[in-house]
This record gives structure tokens, C-alpha cells and sequence, in this order.
């Protein structure tokens, strides 16, 4: 599931061709790039970014709306602790549940990208969840959670979009996940909602599911990208005191997919 590679951040060619080779051999894909300095961090990435894929202006800010119109129509987003948010994970210091990135949109592209400034140094770990292994765990412990996963529609919704999706589906015999306990709708039938009950508490209580996790520390000049419907992440909870002692910028590309062959298809 998880490979990891080191860049040399003075040559983007060679660091953006590395992205897009060791993209096909994994799920998640950590990179290291420790010579860069946390001013250099967001600058560096941005640069690349079109030479690894088609990036998508899915980002979104607490300061623009609700959660149902935070859409803020740029690329980049700041996951950054601001002291006393406590109902935003993306500036909290709390545990993240698993989830997926593009539960609710119904177009997301096929990648999370997310790039260090300064990580906390107790805790802050992005963590991972394989898809396959998921589904081996519920075969094994809840069949019948899994049946149901599979087979009922589940509506996800935020910032004016919508997806309906099972939980868990199938292309090509490979798990595609759809899942964010907090953006399922609630207009959604109550069979789908004591679903999500029950598939949030498993998630939670499952000493095998916990075993299966993959944490990921990010440091300055790091990054980690990750296929989102392959994958469940989340991020453990960490210790800080002051604004931005944790802080990643965050994007949403289709990796190793170009403007131009995105027209096409």
C-alpha cells in the first residue's frame, strides 16, 4: 500500500517523474524532501503540480460559509491548528476519523496531495486504512455489516454537492471506497443512517482495524499523496500550543492525468 521516495527539490523534472513512477506501485505515497525550508514548502509543490497531473479547484475555508457553502474556488488549502477551533477538523487538534476525501463530490479526481510546513512534534501522524484489507477485516468479523456496505446507497453531501454511492463498491474486483461519517446527508433513509451508525462504531472499536492502520509523520518539506477511494485516512491527535505549529497545505489532482487527455475522456 505505502511506498515512499526522496526528492531532490532543486531539479521539479526529476522530482515531478519519480511522483508519476512510483505512483502505479502504490496507494499511498510519502515524499520526502527534507532540504526544503518550510517557506520553500508550498512554492515547490505548486510548481509541480501540473507536471504530475490536472489539478482541481476544490478547496475550501471555514471563514467563507457553513458547511454547506464553503466551497472558496481555489486550489490550495490550509490544514493549520488554530488554537480554540475545536469543530473543524482541519484546524483542530483532534483525532480525525477515517474517511475519504471526496465522499460528497460527485467528480472528485483521483488523488489527495498534502504538503508540510512544520508538523507537532508529539502526534500529527496522517494515518492510512487499505481498502482491501478493510474489506478482508469485515469478511471476517461482520459479514454482514460488509453485505450491507455493499448494497445500500449512501448520500453524502456538502458545500453544494452530492454523491450517492455504497459505501463500498467494485471496479474491476478492487474496493472503492465513499465514506465521511460527518457529510452523510440527512435526508438519507434511516436504514443508510443506522448504517453509518454502525460502520462509524466499527471503524472505532476494531482491534483489527486499528492493527491494520498505517501512520505517516510528516516533516517540513514533506508530503504524502494518496489514492482516495482506495483508501480511508484520518490523523491522530497531537499537542500544540501556538497557531500553525502544525500546519499543511492540501490540494485535490488526478495524478498522471493531463489537461489534455482530461478532455478527451
Amino acid at each position: 500500500m505505502l511506498a515512499t521516495i526522496d526528492l531532490d527539490p532543486t531539479s521539479p523534472e526529476r522530482a515531478s517523474a519519480a511522483i508519476l513512477d512510483a505512483w502505479s506501485r502504490c496507494r499511498v505515497l510519502c515524499i520526502r524532501a527534507p532540504k526544503l525550508q518550510p517557506d520553500e514548502v508550498h512554492a515547490f509543490y505548486d510548481r509541480i503540480l501540473p507536471a504530475v497531473g490536472t489539478p482541481h479547484l476544490l478547496a475550501e475555508d471555514v471563514n467563507v460559509g457553513d458547511r454547506d457553502s464553503q466551497r472558496s474556488g481555489e486550489l490550495w488549502m490550509e490544514v493549520r491548528y488554530v488554537p480554540g477551533v475545536e469543530n473543524a477538523y482541519r484546524h483542530s487538534a483532534n483525532a480525525q476519523p477515517l474517511h475519504t476525501d471526496g465522499s460528497y463530490i460527485s467528480s472528485f479526481p483521483n488523488a489527495s496531495l498534502m504538503c508540510c510546513v512544520r508538523n507537532a512534534q508529539d502526534g500529527g501522524e496522517t494515518t492510512f486504512l487499505d481498502g482491501e484489507r478493510l474489506v478482508d477485516i469485515l469478511r471476517a468479523e461482520d459479514p454482514s455489516l460488509l453485505s450491507q456496505l455493499e448494497a445500500t446507497p449512501m448520500p453524502h453531501e456538502r458545500s453544494g454537492d452530492r454523491r450517492v454511492y455504497p459505501v463500498i463498491r467494485y471496479v474491476d474486483g478492487s474496493p472503492r471506497l465513499n465514506w465521511n461519517y460527518y457529510c452523510v446527508s440527512r435526508q438519507a433513509t434511516p436504514e443508510a443512517l443506522a448504517l453509518r451508525e454502525r460502520f462509524f462504531a466499527f471503524l472505532q472499536s476494531s482491534a483489527a482495524v486499528a492493527r491494520a492502520i498505517v501512520p505517516v509523520k510528516l516533516s517540513t518539506g514533506d508530503a504524502v499523496t494518496w489514492k482516495d477511494d482506495a483508501v480511508l485516512h484520518g490523523r491522530n491527535a497531537f499537542r500544540a500550543s501556538e497557531a500553525s505549529e502544525r500546519f499543511l497545505w492540501k490540494c485535490a489532482v488526478d495524478i498522471g492525468v493531463f489537461e489534455r487527455e482530461a478532455a478527451t475522456t
